[in-house]
C-alpha cells in the first residue's frame, strides 16, 4: 500500500474490535489513540478504559455508550452526540467538545481541565465532583447540570445557561461569568 492511500474503518470493523477486546476472561481496553473516527456510530457501545487520546471523534454518535475511565485528553468531540453516556472518571483534559450535546450524561470525577465546552448541551448533565478548570464553556447549555464540588477554577463561562443548575460547593476562584444566564436561579450558589 502506498503512502497516499488512506485505511478506514467501517463501523462494522469498529463493533468487530469491540466485540474482540472483550473475548474470554480479560478484557483489553481499545486502543484508538489518534485514530479518524469523524461521523463513526457507537451508540451504546462499551468503550471502558478505551484510549482515545488525540483522536477525531467530530460528529461521532456516542449516544448511551459506556465511556468510564476512558483516556481522551485532546481528543476532538465537536458535534458530536454523548447524550446519556457514561463518562464518569475519565480524562478529558484539552479536548475539544464544542457545540457537543451531552445531555443527561454522567461526567462525575472526570479531568476536563482546559477542555472547550464552547456552546455545549449540558441540560441534565452531572459534573459533580469534576475538574473543568481553565474550561471554555461560553454559551454553554447548562440547565439542571449537576456541578456539585466541580473545580470551575479560571474557566470561561461568559453567556451560559445555568437555569436550577447545582452549584453547591463549586468552586469559581477566577471564574469569569460576564453574561452569565439564569444565576440567580440556579442552585446553591453564594456568590
Amino acid at each position: 500500500m502506498n503512502e497516499n492511500e488512506n485505511r478506514f474503518l467501517t463501523d462494522t470493523d469498529l463493533w468487530l474490535l469491540i466485540a474482540q477486546s472483550s473475548v474470554g476472561d480479560s478484557y483489553r481496553p481499545l486502543n484508538l489513540r489518534g485514530a479518524i473516527l469523524s461521523g463513526a456510530n457507537l451508540a451504546g457501545a462499551d468503550l471502558s478504559g478505551a484510549n482515545f487520546s488525540k483522536a477525531d471523534l467530530r460528529g461521532a454518535n456516542l449516544q448511551g455508550a459506556n465511556l468510564s475511565g476512558a483516556f481522551l485528553a485532546n481528543a476532538d468531540l465537536s458535534h458530536a452526540n454523548l447524550t446519556g453516556a457514561t463518562v464518569d472518571a475519565s480524562v478529558l483534559a484539552g479536548a475539544n467538545l464544542s457545540h457537543a450535546k451531552i445531555d443527561e450524561a454522567d461526567f462525575s470525577d472526570c479531568n476536563m481541565a482546559e477542555a472547550d465546552l464552547t456552546k455545549v448541551s449540558a441540560i441534565n448533565c452531572d459534573f459533580t465532583r469534576s475538574d473543568l478548570s481553565k474550561c471554555i464553556i461560553r454559551y454553554g447549555e447548562l440547565t439542571r447540570a449537576n456541578m456539585f464540588k466541580t473545580n470551575l477554577s479560571g474557566a470561561d463561562l461568559t453567556g451560559a445557561d445555568v437555569l436550577e443548575a447545582n452549584l453547591a460547593r463549586t468552586y469559581f476562584n477566577d471564574t469569569v461569568m460576564e453574561g452569565i444566564i439564569n444565576l440567580e436561579r440556579a442552585v446553591g450558589y453564594k456568590g
